[in-house]
């Protein structure tokens, strides 16, 4: 190969591996796991986000592995919304690494009080992590979700507020 055509396939790769920045009128980017916490960050944020989310419907999210597609959107997103409760167990790793590098992540489970989450006498340890299960725990998670995007993405406050 000539040196004029390594030239051009090592220019090629370095500008197709730069990160991208993102525009002024890009919208606001929010990584979701399950395909119920896609639905409810798109009913939130309506227009106003863009929601990309990483298991799709039959996908079995507390045996899925993150694939590098998953973790290039993982790393471009504004925000990671998950379930937290061990329910994406193969993923809790990426999520750390993902609050490491400045990415805002925020676990659902954690926004409910232990009173909130529901418990099992057969594992006495673990919670429930179907906490969609609940009606007022989806209410009280959508408020707190609001609230949160509102200060992460203050111009589209007024959507999260109408749409929740």
């Amino acid at each position: 190969m000539s040196k004029l055509k390594i030239s051009v396939v090592l220019l090629f790769c370095l500008f197709a591996c730069k990160p991208r920045n993102k525009q002024k009128n890009s919208k606001f980017t929010v990584v979701t796991t399950t395909t119920m916490i896609t639905d409810l960050l798109q009913n939130i944020g309506g227009e106003a986000i863009e929601v990309k989310g990483i298991m799709g419907p039959g996908v079995d999210p507390h045996l899925y592995k993150a694939s590098e597609g998953d973790v290039a959107k993982l790393t471009q997103a504004d925000l990671i919304v998950y379930n937290g409760l061990h329910l994406e167990g193969k993923l809790v790793d990426v999520f750390e690494k993902m609050n490491q590098i400045g990415r805002e992540t925020v676990a659902l489970g954690g926004l409910l009080t232990e009173k909130q989450i529901i418990n099992s006498e057969a594992f006495v340890s673990a919670h429930d992590p179907h906490i969609w299960f609940s009606i007022d725990n989806w209410k009280k998670i959508t408020k707190e979700l609001i609230v949160f995007l509102s200060k992460l993405n203050p111009q589209n406050k007024a959507v999260y507020q109408k749409n929740g």
